[in-house]
């Protein structure tokens, strides 16, 4: 089973919306001042500064993002798709080994284990929830 983290203490952090997020950006960029933007919008001050100079104002989910990005997954579950159209159904371990390859194919930094050349199965089963499950 994947790790389920569940923070011990009261959760104060991202008590804040999309919507307050993106008003305080173009507050900003209307040259209202950082600081007097983020207390308007009770957003955090570094929070506002980081998503104005990565240009993000989309909320999401807190914590690090998904070692393939959406638009990537998005791309893996076509292909899952397609081989299933063609009648090649897909075990567990053959979606492990499909996002190994396809990560090393694109380049991109991953964290999945080298010598079997496969995906972990703590990343799959959240995959499979992002992605599939809804």
């Amino acid at each position: 089973m994947p790790n389920q983290y569940k923070r011990q203490t009261v959760d104060i952090r991202g008590k804040w919306t999309e919507e307050q997020l993106k008003n305080a950006i173009n507050a900003v960029r209307n040259n209202m001042p950082a600081r007097a933007g983020a207390a308007a919008f009770e957003i955090p001050r570094k929070t506002l500064e980081r998503r104005i100079r990565i240009n993000n104002d989309e909320k999401g989910v807190m914590g690090p993002c998904c070692m393939l990005r959406r638009d990537n997954e998005q791309r893996l579950v076509q292909r899952i798709k397609k081989m299933q159209q063609h009648g090649f159904p897909l075990t567990i371990d053959d979606v492990r080994r499909m996002a190994y390859q396809f990560a090393a194919q694109l380049g991109i930094k991953h964290r999945f284990n080298s010598t079997t050349e496969k995906a972990g199965y703590d990343w799959l089963k959240l995959y499979l929830r992002r992605c599939f499950i809804g």
